[in-house]
């Protein structure tokens, strides 16, 4: 895996402002610039049908695992509260579609990647991984800039139409509603995937994850209107909602959700040691645990809910700031990340592979200053060269 460096494009402000994102430049809680316009990250075509299978095979083996917490009753472990059980099992029963999560994956392109975590439920950097990565390419290639045939691994777009479409036809899904608290990249993530679901059909409307409300009258839950929500396309962490005051809803509103309840299993931490309790020694994984000091001391500790890095400690380090220092944790065996010398210090790239439904579809890579990828990493392209 290369990192190459190149001048940046005249009009690319305007270009990520034409599909809606907006968040590129350095913020006081973002101190680096979230775009990175003048890099990107190289593979080769064999390289690339190399992630492609063993993320298909992780994504086989996650759901597996998935399946397994709950059908043999080990949500506990995994941080969920015991009010939700029955419900998650419910919602796997009734195989309640997914539309999308992303893999996070230490490689630096050759030996077998490794699984350091899956975002499950609320994975971002969607938008500038499914759009503006490959307008960034095409733009490139119409420069002259990059060799004829370059390509990208990247059908992402693709796929997650393919997935609203399914929703549509195979399950029914007629109307929507898209929420997501009041941030900028959030807003904008479920903003792309209403327009996904509009294109197949479905109709939909926006309000803040604040504005779903609750009635003891109705099973389902409200908008802004006092009108039931048949579906929810929540950009809102299941771990926030069952802390919040009318967390019981929950567990007994039929209203459904996308992404599903089940989706809670997938999103904890936990479910990296389940991983390798059933498939000890896979080349694909790393070993954890959430007995602590059973792997011995080189090892990250993970919250099970977590989120940008926060209290990750790395062996013979103190742990990171954040909100998440109470949960229960995870011990994953320390891998390092690949590293590449830029003008002002080292990047560590973690490689996000997206799923759509249960196929792989593209990638998405940022690259950290640190070795935990935080609010300070930067989002960079990639490109496949002939």
């Amino acid at each position: 895996m290369q990192r190459l460096t190149l001048a940046p494009r005249p009009n690319w402000q305007t270009r990520l402002h034409e599909v809606g994102m907006t968040w590129y430049a350095p913020t006081p809680e973002h101190p680096v610039p979230y775009w990175g316009e003048e890099v990107c990250y190289a593979f080769t075509p064999g390289q690339l049908a190399d992630l492609r299978r063993d993320s298909q095979l992780l994504t086989d083996l996650i759901l597996e695992a998935t399946g397994y917490a709950i059908e043999r009753g080990r949500l506990t472990e995994l941080g969920i509260p015991a009010f939700l059980h029955s419900a998650i099992r419910e919602s796997w029963e009734r195989d309640d579609p997914t539309v999308y999560m992303r893999l996070d994956l230490a490689w630096n392109g050759s030996g077998p990647p490794k699984l350091l975590e899956v975002n499950g439920q609320t994975p971002t950097s969607l938008l500038e991984a499914a759009v503006c990565q490959w307008h960034w390419l095409e733009d490139r290639l119409s420069a002259g800039e990059l060799p004829p045939g370059t390509g990208q691994w990247n059908t992402i777009h693709e796929g997650l139409g393919e997935q609203w479409a399914h929703l549509h036809t195979a399950r029914g899904v007629r109307q929507v509603h898209f929420s997501a608290a009041q941030e900028v990249e959030d807003i904008a993530t479920v903003t792309y995937q209403r327009e996904l679901a509009q294109a197949a059909g479905i109709g939909g409307s926006f309000l803040t994850a604040d504005e779903v409300g609750t009635n003891p009258a109705f099973s389902e839950l409200l908008d802004t209107w006092d009108l039931p929500i048949a579906h929810l396309c929540w950009l809102w962490p299941f771990e926030y909602a069952w802390e919040a005051r009318d967390a019981l809803f929950l567990a007994s509103t039929t209203t459904r959700f996308i992404e599903p309840l089940w989706k809670a299993v997938t999103s904890s931490k936990g479910l990296l040691a389940l991983l390798h309790e059933l498939n000890p020694g896979h080349r694909l994984l790393l070993p954890a645990t959430l007995t602590p000091g059973a792997l011995g001391p080189n090892v990250v500790r993970k919250p099970l809910y977590s989120r940008e890095g926060q209290n990750v400690k790395l062996p013979g380090e103190a742990a990171t700031p954040g909100d998440y220092g109470d949960l229960p944790s995870v011990e994953q065996l320390y891998t390092e990340l690949p590293t590449y010398a830029a003008h002002d210090g080292p990047r560590y790239p973690v490689l996000g592979v997206w799923v759509a439904g249960d196929e792989v579809c593209g990638l998405g890579i940022r690259e950290g200053r640190g070795r935990v990828t935080d609010n300070r990493a930067t989002f960079a392209p990639h490109v496949v060269l002939p």
